[in-house]
């Protein structure tokens, strides 16, 4: 059961960045509330409505936040989390904050393996 909750998240997460790509944001939003109600400590979702968020604009910053700090909360070392916080950051004009997000990210990327170990095994 745990793996095909697991691959329909997947399903989700791919269904909302297709959306998001075809410039289709409205449809990405239920793809990414359906998978965190599957899963509310689902990472890649909660930084994908913390990034829909951010796009939405200066009023939708501290929920946008939220959403980044709770992603953060459960994956430390997600580097597009850190990113996208830094951004928040920089458009709500906490330039300190900003540039700690983006230097954790930046030190993130760097140490990122090549292959994913995922796909060794």
């Amino acid at each position: 059961m745990l793996q095909v909750r697991s691959y329909y998240l997947k399903i989700l997460e791919a269904q909302g960045v297709m959306q998001e790509g075809r410039g289709q944001v409205e449809e990405a939003w239920p793809a990414y509330l359906q998978a965190l109600m599957l899963d509310p400590d689902h990472a890649p979702a909660l930084i994908s409505i913390g990034e829909l968020l951010r796009k939405k604009g200066s009023m939708s910053l501290p929920v946008a936040r939220s959403f980044l700090c709770d992603a953060l909360r459960i994956e430390p070392t997600n580097r597009a989390a850190w990113y996208c916080l830094g951004m928040i950051h920089k458009e709500d004009g906490r330039t300190t904050d900003a540039s700690d997000c983006f230097q954790a990210a930046a030190m993130l990327a760097e140490s990122d393996p090549i292959e994913s170990f995922s796909s060794v095994l």
